[in-house]
């Protein structure tokens, strides 16, 4: 089926779910105003009808992201709503991987993500933390999301994916030259290093970690 189109049968819902595309087989840095154009077979200047600038259709893109985000139900106890707050923003990444920096950067501009960020406040809130400490740890929650999901071992997101296995091969060679008298642990642990034997376990595990350190901060508060 043809992509061409006049400008006039483009419309941002369509551009966005392009420009989503490109971004998912290349990365950010492979997204184009003019890549996008020709993929609808129309001039850049079609779709500035759309989107002022390359920085406009990023927001987009990363406001459509961020759509797909879950805001737990607010009667959840402290420690559920954080895993499932914290389930919420890995799932849209790792649907999007390279799409994670524009799903910090727009968060606050949707209002789903503004819903779940004001009700993961004030769980914390209620469970002691002053304005300073709650602000912190939704900050550490959005930083933790995006390095588990860019950071996921074996993803090599920095890469195209036909390189990816030529990476991990560089990688495995590496640890394998290490001399074993020194470093047995690196090397009997070089596969798991480097790939994710399972990735839900790895996120599962990865979120319970974070929730963990938040909930022992809120049992000294108590306590305090």
């Amino acid at each position: 089926m043809s992509t061409v189109k006049s400008k006039n049968s483009l419309n941002p819902t369509l551009v966005v779910d392009r420009a989503l595309e490109i971004v998912d087989a290349e990365g950010l840095d492979g997204l184009t105003v003019r890549k996008v154009a020709d993929a609808f077979g129309v001039t850049p200047m079609a779709l500035y009808w759309h989107f002022a600038n390359k920085e406009a259709l990023l927001a987009a893109v990363g406001d459509a992201v961020v759509s797909s985000l879950r805001v737990p139900d607010e009667g959840l106890p402290l420690e559920h709503y954080l895993r499932e707050a914290m389930t919420s923003l890995v799932d849209v990444m790792r649907a999007h991987p390279s799409a994670c920096p524009l799903v910090a950067q727009q968060i606050m501009q949707a209002e789903v993500g503004r819903d779940l960020t004001e009700r993961f406040l004030d769980k914390l809130a209620i469970a002691g933390f002053d304005v300073e400490r709650s602000s912190a740890v939704a900050h550490y929650a959005m930083q933790i999301a995006m390095t588990l999901v860019s950071r996921e071992p074996g993803a090599e997101l920095a890469f195209k994916p036909e390189d990816r296995e030529a990476v991990l091969e560089r990688k495995r060679a590496s640890l394998a030259s290490l001399p074993e008298d020194r470093y047995p642990r690196l090397r009997a642990a070089a596969d798991a290093m480097i790939e994710c034997p399972n990735t839900d376990e790895y996120y599962a595990d990865g979120i319970a970690i974070f929730v963990a350190g938040v909930m022992a901060d809120a049992r000294a508060l108590a306590q305090a």
